[in-house]
């Protein structure tokens, strides 16, 4: 009899994890079963000190709402402080909080993303509504050579792009926009400023900065020429430029002085000014 109890705590007790799909923990594995199967990815980022992310482990991951949402997924998981997959992912798809769950089409696109801890039922629910809102963008995609003189709608589909990181497919509707003679200046200016952003999203930061450079060519005023000039001098902090950064923000200074961003001025250049003086 006490064996019997024994038997059936322990079923009890293994009950969760037997309902658990396996996890992968490799992220070239992963992406092969993915584009073998045509099969999105789940991505968990966890670290070992989150405690959310233990409690998404033992609570909703074993639950059969969540097994049926992901029954014909990939299962990723990655720990952002491994140095390895899990750290190069996340800097890649800039997910800075934790927990935080990507769902990756077979072509690295993102497809939903969910931030932080939910019950089960509420955290499906989630991964539900991203995808539907996936499965919308997939259909302007499909349609987009039907508003090809609608070019708001082109913006729109091409800034989807970036935000799901699809950044080549970004890179060259922005560019497309830029060129097209018919667009509106608002719309070629904004799509110059998206160019930029998407290059350094791909750490191109040389091409970003000239494509800045090439944009003041046409444009010197406005909210995405002015956007774009505090973007030149973040990509100069970023390749170590701190003297091309201050005289951006700088000059900044003295050609926008009732600019909005003034503040983001104010906050990053004595800062610079302060590293610059103690190279000295």
């Amino acid at each position: 009899m006490k064996r019997l109890i024994l038997l059936i705590a322990l079923a009890l007790l293994l009950a969760p994890a037997a309902f658990a799909a396996p996890w992968i923990t490799s992220l070239a594995t992963a992406q092969k079963k993915s584009r073998e199967t045509k099969q999105l990815i789940f991505v968990d980022f966890f670290a070992d000190w989150c405690g959310w992310c233990h409690r998404m482990e033992q609570e909703v991951f074993p639950s059969q709402a969540f097994q049926n949402a992901t029954d014909k997924m990939v299962l990723l998981r990655l720990n952002t402080e491994d140095g390895a997959d899990g750290t190069k992912l996340a800097s890649r798809y800039s997910v800075t909080t934790l927990p935080t769950f990507l769902i990756l089409t077979p072509d690295d696109l993102i497809a939903a993303l969910i931030r932080g801890y939910a019950p089960s039922t509420e955290f499906v629910s989630s991964m539900k509504e991203g995808l539907g809102k996936y499965g919308d963008f997939q259909k302007r995609i499909a349609q987009e050579g039907t508003f090809a003189s609608d070019y708001q709608k082109r913006l729109d589909l091409a800034r989807e792009f970036t935000s799901r990181f699809g950044l080549k497919d970004s890179e060259t509707r922005f560019r497309k926009l830029i060129t097209d003679k018919g667009a509106p200046v608002n719309i070629r200016d904004q799509a110059y400023y998206e160019l930029a952003v998407s290059l350094v999203l791909q750490q191109r930061l040389d091409e970003a900065a000239k494509s800045i450079v090439q944009f003041g060519k046409s444009q010197t005023k406005g909210e995405a020429y002015e956007r774009a000039r505090l973007l030149l001098a973040q990509i100069y902090m970023q390749q170590g430029n701190l003297l091309g950064a201050a005289n951006e923000l700088r000059a900044f200074k003295q050609q926008f002085p009732n600019s909005p961003l003034i503040p983001n001025v104010e906050v990053m250049l004595p800062g610079i000014e302060r590293q610059l003086q103690s190279r000295k």
